[in-house]
């Protein structure tokens, strides 16, 4: 019979020997994210984007096509990801405050793993911006230090921005400086991840490593290598042009006003054409500059000798609108602002892969946790896809599901495989003020209202039920 007091010791010896097991048999895992960032990739069909690295990522794994977030905006996104609740279930989380205001005792993504023998880490922007959660990581996370572009030791890495400074007092929505990556903050937050790669893949131990970039966000800055890889000619105009005919302007439609506080733009009123074109091409070569940053991080991990076992996902917290339907920046219930790239490669996932299987970003947490067999936490609220990353035609979900609020109303959308249809309820009593309908089959731009349309009466039933089905009211 073991004695009471030797026990500590003996279940310490066992977490030792459990940890040494877990490395040897549970994959790594390198979670990247990018912030605004839509399916304006090459490997999603795009005609203009320059992203061979994503391209390549795509290939050696699976991409999903129909992937979508909770809420096209940073905060709830992020919080929502990382808790695995979703917006509405996160108390008292905003722009200031994590999920742990209200949920101090919560296991978060990153902390299940590190509760079970990995070693956590982050860099860049995970949470909101100057948000943190200690208790998620090995190692105190890595954010870069910001830019103080008006600073004299940084006029000549950032010519564009600081002259704008010096005459507008404003910061312009765009430079194209010929700096080097680490002039900005995700050549920073890269340098950063890499160093640690080389040292978290030495450890006889595994890890989670998060990589967030701020970029495709704005200000659009990138370096000028990026820029010039785009013909401004070649950049086409947004799609669809004008807004959706029989949508309701007052919940569905906003003045673009973050876009609109940059020097560049006039207040209110259409945005000049070529002005568009202009931050268009802004954005594109953002999105190029991750994707160098990317392969750069791949790279690396390539040299470890442990991309074989590791799994890695590239996503993005929501998508962004650049002109579409008349918007620019997110916050809206459209396919745009709510589909999300999603890309997995290495351990058990099918290569050179696609899927149409519908997703939300509430999946990814139990997903990795059955991927890597860790336990599920109880609290969680999404589904794992993880059958789906071996068979691109398992069942997901019969609809993928997010949210916006504007104008006195909740705006609850679910996303099939044919329609998208969302309901603007009342925030006081809940009481339906708007409906939207939308034919993904034969209009994929989301260019008309459906709801009204007597012949679609049959799909608006269909939708409405399952709505309610999926929101349990």
């Amino acid at each position: 019979m073991i004695s009471h007091r030797f026990l500590p010791i003996r279940t310490a010896l066992i977490l030792l020997w459990a940890n040494s097991v877990w490395a040897e048999d549970r994959p790594n895992v390198l979670f990247l994210i990018a912030d605004d960032l839509r399916n304006e990739l090459g490997c999603y069909g795009s005609e203009i984007a320059i992203t061979p690295n994503l391209d390549a990522l795509a290939a050696s794994g699976m991409r999903f096509d129909r992937a979508y977030c909770q809420k096209a905006v940073c905060w709830p996104s992020r919080n929502s990801l990382l808790s695995g609740l979703l917006p509405e279930n996160l108390g008292k989380a905003n722009s200031e405050l994590t999920f742990r205001a209200s949920h101090p005792d919560l296991v978060s993504l990153p902390q299940l793993f590190k509760n079970h023998g990995y070693h956590t880490a982050s860099f860049g922007k995970i949470l909101h911006n100057g948000q943190d959660d200690p208790a998620s990581w090995s190692q105190p996370h890595y954010d870069p230090p910001p830019l103080h572009y008006a600073l004299p030791e940084n006029r000549d890495k950032h010519p564009i921005i600081n002259r704008a400074v010096e005459e507008n007092n404003r910061n312009p929505l765009y430079e194209s400086a010929d700096v080097p990556d680490e002039a900005y903050e995700d050549g920073l937050t890269t340098k950063a991840a890499i160093e640690a790669l080389g040292n978290l893949a030495s450890k006889d131990q595994p890890f989670f490593l998060m990589v967030g970039f701020h970029k495709p966000h704005s200000p659009f800055v990138a370096p000028k290598r990026d820029w010039d890889l785009y013909d401004p000619k070649s950049i086409p105009p947004p799609f669809p042009l004008g807004r959706a005919r029989g949508a309701p302007d007052k919940f569905v439609f906003h003045p673009s006003r973050y876009i609109r506080s940059f020097g560049e733009f006039p207040d209110t009123g259409p945005i000049p054409e070529e002005k568009a074109r202009t931050v268009r091409h802004a954005y594109l070569a953002c999105v190029s500059y991750i994707d160098r940053l990317t392969g750069d991080i791949l790279a690396a991990l390539e040299a470890t000798g442990q991309r074989e076992n590791t799994l890695i996902v590239f996503t993005s917290d929501h998508g962004y609108h650049l002109g579409d339907h008349g918007l620019w920046s997110k916050h809206t219930t459209y396919e745009l602002a709510t589909r999300v790239p999603l890309l997995f490669a290495g351990p058990g996932v099918r290569k050179d892969s696609s899927t149409s299987e519908l997703v939300e970003l509430l999946d990814l947490f139990p997903t990795l946790a059955e991927t890597a067999r860790l336990p599920r936490p109880s609290h969680l609220e999404g589904r794992s896809f993880a059958k789906t990353l071996a068979d691109p035609e398992h069942p997901a979900r019969a609809v993928a599901f997010s949210e916006f609020s504007r104008g006195g109303a909740r705006g609850l959308s679910v996303r099939s495989p044919h329609y998208r249809y969302t309901e603007w309820r009342n925030l006081r009593d809940g009481s339906v003020m708007a409906r939207e309908l939308y034919d993904h089959a034969n209009d994929p731009a989301e260019s008309r209202n459906l709801a009204e349309d007597s012949d679609s009466a049959g799909a608006l039933a269909e939708m409405k039920e399952r709505l309610k089905k999926r929101i349990g009211k």
